[in-house]
């Protein structure tokens, strides 16, 4: 697999594009795979949009040689597009479960809905995981050089390098990492954002995750039969 271009040269290795393209696998075959009577989103442009983007990835992955620097804005516009998607198939099974009518027909069962809501959360972590690590001090290419000037998320490895070593940088399995405490604590966990970008990323996932929870939940509840007494 293609890896960020690391030049000018340097020992650490650079990073590849292997687990990026599994996590966006890992969040679309859940949308293809469960059958549509369980399923009350995302609406059909959400998994295109992640096609598109897993196939231009094993385009820049697929190529001999190095990443080319150039490919990062593509892929950053095509992550920023994906948490647009995300965002808009979110706010649609939360204006559906509020409007409370059948979808399609069927109703809006406890199964259903809770399938839609750990679709729609699911699909929010591997996202922001992935443009958090397109984001992050440059991007991966830059990161393969040299621990970032200015970074956007502080790790603990960065302030204690006992725990990571001099050359430690994060990796995506780190931003996956923190999308996902940051998706079920509504809170960054041990790694904090530094920048104004960082932040508003953070809060928007946060906030999207805190509305499909507590709408999903809610009408899950409010579904269930009571406890015979």
């Amino acid at each position: 697999m293609g890896a960020d271009n690391p030049d000018p040269p340097t020992t650490r290795a650079p990073e590849s594009y292997l687990w990026p393209i599994l996590a966006m696998v890992a969040a679309i075959l859940p949308q293809v795979l469960v059958p549509a009577r369980l399923r009350v989103g995302p609406v059909p442009l959400v998994p295109l949009i992640e096609l598109a983007a897993v196939a231009v990835m094993v385009v820049i992955a697929a190529r001999p040689g190095p990443v080319p620097r150039g490919a990062r804005p593509l892929v950053l516009t095509l992550f920023g597009v994906l948490v647009g998607a995300n965002t808009v198939g979110a706010a649609r099974l939360v204006s559906l479960v509020l409007d409370g009518h059948p979808v399609d027909g069927a109703a809006l069962t406890a199964n259903r809905l809770l399938v839609a809501g750990a679709l729609a959360l699911s699909t929010n972590m591997f996202t922001f995981g992935l443009l958090y690590w397109q984001v992050d001090g440059g991007g991966p290419w830059t990161r393969a050089r040299g621990p970032a000037q200015r970074p956007d998320f502080q790790f603990p490895q960065t302030l204690d390098r006992e725990l990571g070593g001099p050359d430690w940088i994060p990796h995506f399995g780190d931003y996956l990492y923190v999308a996902f405490t940051n998706l079920i604590s509504f809170s960054p966990a041990d790694t904090s954002p530094l920048t104004g970008r960082a932040k508003t990323l953070m809060a928007l996932q946060s906030l999207i995750a805190l509305a499909v929870i507590v709408v999903v939940l809610s009408r899950v509840i409010n579904i269930l039969p009571a406890p015979a007494g």
